[in-house]
């Protein structure tokens, strides 16, 4: 039977690069779960409970938080869609969508709106009733299947890990550099027609 390796041997083993990284990523591990430690139980919760959405009309701006602090932000697409993070860790707390009007009305405004042309609709085949929307507009790429009411923002990154920051909606990164590539919100069209398009939603629901 082979001698066992341990976890410091394995580290004695690595390029220097990559080693590295494992050691910032293991302080940056430790660091969340001490910070998160430190929360009073309902803090804590936020992460677990429905995400809070507002819209502002003025600005055009759609906002989803868990209610967490938002000192710090990086833009996953310039004046478009930007993600804040906790003052302590690097965490993800809230997104900001930006012309949300204008990039969410192909997706859940009325359908007889004219339509952009990089917009692409994909429908089920005989009596299934799944619709699946892309579009890529002014450099986001967004992604809303009717079904599963799954809606996906993103810059064009290829994503790898997600971080869960409120019930159903989540942050992804890349793979090497944890970036912020885009974001995943479940149920979108439920949560969002009612604040962007109020009359598109009285009319879907039969109210006058």
């Amino acid at each position: 039977m082979g001698k066992w390796t341990t976890f410091d041997e394995m580290m004695a083993r690595m390029p220097e690069e990559e080693r590295r990284k494992v050691e910032e990523l293991s302080k940056i591990l430790i660091a969340e779960e001490e910070f998160w430690n430190s929360l009073p139980e309902a803090e804590k919760n936020k992460r677990l409970e429905k995400p809070k959405v507002s819209y502002c009309a003025a600005s055009d701006t759609l906002w989803l938080m868990n209610g967490r602090p938002t000192p710090r932000c990086y833009d996953i697409l310039a004046n478009r869609v930007t993600v804040f993070f906790e003052a302590d860790i690097w965490y993800p707390s809230a997104v900001t969508v930006g012309k949300a009007s204008r990039l969410l009305g192909p997706i859940f405004g009325a359908d007889d709106v004219r339509q952009p042309e990089s917009m692409i609709i994909r429908r089920g085949r005989g009596d299934c009733d799944k619709v699946e929307k892309f579009l890529n507009l002014d450099g986001v790429e967004i992604d809303h299947e009717n079904m599963g009411d799954c809606l996906w923002i993103g810059n064009g990154e290829l994503p790898c890990d997600g971080t869960e920051f409120a019930e159903d909606l989540v942050i992804y990164f890349t793979e090497e550099n944890q970036i912020p590539v885009g974001v995943t919100l479940t149920p979108a069209a439920k949560l969002l027609t009612p604040l962007l398009f109020p009359a598109g939603a009285r009319a879907a629901s039969g109210m006058v």
